[in-house]
Formats: C-alpha cells, structure tokens, sequence
C-alpha cells in the first residue's frame, strides 16, 4: 500500500513550496511514498517531479462534457451561450479535440512514470449543480465514458492502471453495483480498477452527520458490491459531513448563479457551492483504519484542500494518525 498527496503543476506553484527535492523530502519525512499529480492546462515551464514522485496522474477532466462529445449544438448553446465560448471551455471544437487532450495529458502521466491514472465518470452542468434535476442519467454518462475511455487508453501499456474514480453526480456513484459492473465490463483496458473517492461517496448521503456514520455508509456500499469491490484498487481519502448545508442551500441556484451575466461567472458561482459541499477535509476519527484496511488498495491518495504546501502537510499528517490509530485499534482487538 502505497501513501500520496495530490499535488498541482502550475506555473508559479514551486515558488510557493521550493524546490522539487524539497518536496520529495517533505513527503518522505511524512510517511508519503509521493505524489498523485494533476498537470494544470496551461503550460508548465517549471522543474518536474524526479523519477519516482508522480505515484500517480490524475487526467484532466471536463465535469459538464457528455453534450460536446453527443455534439448536441442545442444544449452546449444553452449551457455556454455561444458555440465560441463552448469552443474555449473544451479546447476545441469536436470530440477527436478532447480525446487528442486526453492523448496529451496521458503522455505527461507516462512521461513522469506514474504507475496508475485517474479518470472522472461523471457529467453535471453548472445548474445541475445546484438543481440535481439532470437531464442525463448514469446509464448514458457511463456509455459515453466508456467510448472515450477505450479512445484514450488504446495502445496504453498494460502496466499502468487505469482507474476511474466516483463522484455524486450522474454517472459512476459507486451507489449501484449493476452501473458499476456496467462501467467495469466496458472498458478495454486489462489494468483497470476503481479510485474509490471516500469524500464523494459521502455526498450521495445528506443525512451523514458524523465521520463513524460515515465509515460505516462507505462500509454499507462496499457491501452491497461483494466481490465488484474488488475493483476498487486506490483510494482518494478525505472527508466533508456537509448534507445540512446541501439541504438548505441545494436544489436551488445561488442568488449569484441567477445574477452572473457570462458564462465564467457562473462558473465562478458554481464553483464556490461545490467547494461547500466537496470540503476534503482530513479524517480524524480512528473508523477509518478499519474501513481502508477491509479495502487493502493499492494506492491511498491523501487528498486535501488545505494550502499552503506545509499545512496541506499537516493535514495529511493528521489524516495518516487517525488511519493509524484505527489500524492499531484494530490490532488491539482482535488481541
């Protein structure tokens, strides 16, 4: 079992945290045997992460994407405004564009050596968001995300992993076992699996109140997968108990949703109510030991909000102790 942090290549972003060899040196005085990393879209000029770092890639992803790839010009008009600005949002104009950026994020996956790749099965629109009436169910993101899985990894070596991770909107929840046996008997891959995204599995539950009702749900849905559970080879571990805010301020849009003008300004809106809901606040309670012990994946990914780059350590710190004390909890007991 493998222990990351997520990190971010960004133009600007070793200003802030040193040098590459400092970074490695941070993670292993932490316990971390490196990094899961996304690569920003705009280029990056700055040092790489040396051989070894980058456990894990993370894809580039679109959350509002199944209308482009359908090409379905009426919604992305609807969605965007304008076909431009629906141009600008994918990076390109078809659907052979996104795969082509799918192509050349992957090559940086396998330039830095990760060892397994992230891939998102998911589709919302910004008012989505907010509504949760989706005008596509999970059955179609999944099929869609299947065509483009199989476009993306085709030719890929067989001994990176190819995980596809769930998230609480429409397409793979990890809530429903046939949708997640759907998804896993479509890709071609042979190395393939699941990142299972604690945090994203709790927001498919509002009236989770406390970090061991949580673990105990994650338990629940593992459960009703008995042996698809095996699949779930990595772990995006982190935490947010935010139902009473979804039921108070969900299934509405924002009254700055209703009052932005363009198109990046209802992102803007969008993107501060998820961040409400979806905090990846670190695990305290020692539940969770038990929980990722059951699961024995792979890869544990650390994934955390917190900056700057030391308190993002300390927050992976404390996640890893209370992981610790439950695993040692454990012990004790069957002692």
């Amino acid at each position: 079992m493998k222990f990351v942090t997520n990190f971010a290549l960004y133009d600007g972003c070793l200003d802030q945290v040193g040098t590459m060899a400092d970074v490695a040196a941070d993670c292993r005085q932490r316990g971390l045997d490196g990094l899961e990393i996304i690569w920003d879209h705009r280029p990056y000029t700055q040092e790489l992460p040396p051989a070894g770092l980058a456990v894990g890639y993370h894809l580039t992803f679109w959350s509002y994407w199944l209308d482009f790839w359908r090409q379905d010009k009426s919604a992305l008009l609807k969605e965007f405004g304008s076909q431009s600005q629906a141009r600008e949002y994918f990076r390109g104009a078809t659907p052979d564009d996104m795969v082509a950026r799918y192509r050349e994020d992957l090559s940086h996956a396998l330039e830095l050596g990760a060892e397994y790749l992230v891939f998102h099965v998911s589709d919302v629109s910004l008012e989505e968001c907010f509504t949760y009436d989706f005008a596509h169910t999970s059955e179609q993101v999944i099929d869609a995300a299947i065509e483009l899985a199989n476009r993306i990894t085709e030719g890929l070596d067989p001994n990176v992993a190819f995980l596809c991770e769930n998230i609480w909107w429409p397409g793979l929840t990890f809530t429903d076992p046939a949708l997640t046996q759907r998804l896993m008997d479509g890709i071609a891959h042979p190395n393939k699996g699941i990142m299972l995204d604690i945090g994203h599995l709790l927001h498919t539950n509002n009236k989770l109140r406390t970090q061991r009702e949580a673990a105990a749900y994650v338990g629940q849905m593992l459960d009703g997968h008995g042996r698809l559970a095996d699949y779930v080879r990595g772990l995006h571990l982190h935490q947010s108990l935010t139902g009473p805010y979804v039921e108070k301020n969900a299934y509405r849009p924002s009254d700055a949703f209703k009052q932005a003008s363009t198109y990046w300004e209802k992102f803007s809106a969008c993107y501060d109510h998820v961040l409400r809901i979806d905090e990846h606040q670190p695990w305290t309670d020692p539940s969770i030991g038990p929980l990722v012990r059951r699961i024995n994946p792979e890869w544990v990914n650390n994934e955390l909000s917190a900056w700057p780059w030391d308190q993002h350590l300390d927050a992976a710190s404390v996640q890893m102790d209370a992981l610790e004390a439950g695993l040692s909890e454990r012990l004790r007991h069957q002692r």
